[in-house]
């Protein structure tokens, strides 16, 4: 902090959050090299350390102001002093900077020829940043948790027998669990480290510069051929030095990353989503990269982690833009998805919207094949409009409702909304964040909790959150009797999501034409 005008002016690159903002996120990823971070930063800063303190982690932030002051080492300070595992609440990217810094020049352990040396972690928090209309301070929020690269793959799948009491013993993904307003999770390094490393890129073809020159007709040669542009370096093989450092798991299937990933959201927080980038193809030999069959076989199989994959919402392709390797969609579309959320409710959707950066999607995907992605198994495709980056549509696997909600296979086609599922976890936050204020302070025969309730409803129904004519057709509230020292209120809800289809009939005589508008 800098003091100026005799200490009246203080200056800070730490904003402070003016406001709450609507849906916070959480990255799990690598900040190579290695090693100890700016621990002393955050051990200045008595606002980040309180918000850490308050998920539990009390031990770790009474020690690092020990150390601040001078301690002696311990056991175990090393791991704390590398911010191992600690959830970083951040409000912008210069606090990560400050936190990590050289995190974008330094390499990572692995490597692959696609995805270069760099790790995802860093880039998608920049994305995450950015913004494609003015906001106030404090309007994004994002949680960082660093693993360490040494742990390998495991260090981003849960705990199938992890104990939310007991925040110590967590490991990273337990521990984002914890966060009470985080509705978003995501896991760029783990995208990395399943991309194939012998996995090559296409070079480009380009034509060799010519130095211009008269020339007689005579005298004309024949215009060199156009070919790839050599850049005088050999390819390293993977063991040499600077290569890759292929992973020695092999590239991990679904079943062992996505279906726990299902389970324990589904078993713990079933209000947070997480955005996944589905993997390249190992096996496809083609020159332009592949969505892994295999990997979508399983999300449009009927495994016995189908019904959770709700929880999760599936991106393709990757990003890629000048001067930068290939990276994760995941933070540009959490960031998008947070500043709509902010802007318009977390009922809106971002889709169709020009996505802020440079950042272009990779491997390029035509709109047949978004197509194809986006009705089987149900991916949320980024496109190439306008020379921006767009994402088509908002889209799940299976159902926001379980199967046996649903009336109708058509009716499935409906609740497959990203924008819905997020809603609705947003609204059992909101819902259990007013219930845990209320259970010491009212009586159940006080009737101020179902005026708040309705008043709340009413509020989302006037946004557009709620679809029907009235407040009566968006939702039904009703109190339930359950003994004296119960509170318990049933509410139904008829949210809005946006039309899926429109089709469009032609119908022409000799006399007359019409047109037939009906939803689909």
């Amino acid at each position: 902090m800098e003091l100026l005008a005799d200490r009246r002016i203080a200056l800070d690159a730490r904003p402070a959050p003016a406001l709450t903002p609507v849906l916070e996120a959480v990255f799990i990823g690598h900040c190579p090299p290695d090693g100890p971070a700016r621990w002393d930063r955050l051990a200045a800063d008595e606002r980040l350390l309180d918000e850490i303190g308050r998920l539990g982690f009390r031990r770790e932030t009474d020690r690092l102001r020990a150390l601040a002051a001078g301690a002696e080492e311990e056991e175990g300070d090393e791991a704390l002093k590398a911010l191992y595992r600690l959830p970083l609440p951040l409000y912008s990217l210069g606090q990560f900077q400050d936190l990590f810094p050289g995190v974008f020049e330094a390499d990572a352990s692995y490597r692959s020829r696609l995805a270069g040396a760099r790790a995802w972690l860093p880039p998608a928090v920049q994305d995450f940043f950015q913004t494609s209309r003015p906001l106030p301070d404090g309007a994004k929020k994002l949680w960082v948790i660093r693993v360490p690269e040494a742990e390998g793959r495991a260090a981003f799948l849960p705990d199938p027998h992890a104990n939310l009491l007991e925040p110590q013993g967590l490991g990273a993904f337990d521990r984002a669990l914890l966060i009470p307003r985080a509705g978003l999770l995501a896991l760029p390094d783990l995208e990395r480290m399943q991309i194939p490393a012998h996995r090559t890129d296409l070079p480009p073809l380009r034509q060799p510069v010519v130095t211009p020159r008269f020339m007689p007709c005579a005298e004309t040669k024949a215009e060199p051929a156009v070919g790839p542009v050599s850049t005088g370096q050999p390819t390293p093989e993977p063991g040499e030095s600077g290569g890759m450092n292929p992973a020695p798991q092999g590239i991990w299937p679904a079943s062992d990353t996505i279906a726990p990933i299902a389970r324990a959201l589904a078993r713990l927080r079933p209000d947070l989503q997480c955005l996944y980038a589905v993997p390249f193809d190992d096996a496809d030999k083609s020159e332009t990269p592949r969505p892994d069959a295999a990997f979508l076989d399983y999300l449009a199989g009927e495994g016995e982690a189908r019904g959770k994959l709700r929880h999760l919402q599936f991106l393709y392709p990757y990003l890629r833009a000048r001067g930068r390797t290939l990276g994760s969609p995941c933070g540009l579309i959490a960031g998008a998805q947070a500043e709509v959320s902010q802007a318009l409710g977390p009922w809106r959707s971002m889709a169709g919207h020009p996505l802020p950066g440079q950042a272009m999607p990779y491997p390029p995907v035509g709109q047949h094949a978004a197509t194809r992605l986006r009705q089987t198994p149900g991916i949320s495709v980024l496109l190439r409009q306008r020379d921006a980056c767009v994402l088509d549509d908002e889209r799940l696997c299976v159902s926001v409702l379980p199967q046996t909600d649903l009336r109708s296979g058509e009716a499935d086609e409906a609740w497959r909304s990203a924008e819905v599922m997020r809603f609705m976890g947003w609204l059992r936050r909101e819902l259990q964040a007013l219930g845990e204020r209320l259970v010491l302070n009212a009586d159940p025969r006080d009737p101020r909790p179902g005026l708040l309730l309705r008043r709340f409803l009413d509020g989302l129904h006037q946004a557009g959150a709620l679809r029907g004519k009235l407040p009566e057709d968006a939702y039904r509230l009703n109190q339930r009797q359950d003994g004296e020292a119960a509170l318990i209120f049933e509410i139904e809800l008829a949210p809005a999501f946006a039309l899926d289809r429109i089709r469009l009939t032609f119908v022409h005589d000799r006399n007359s034409g019409a047109v037939e508008i009906g939803g689909g």
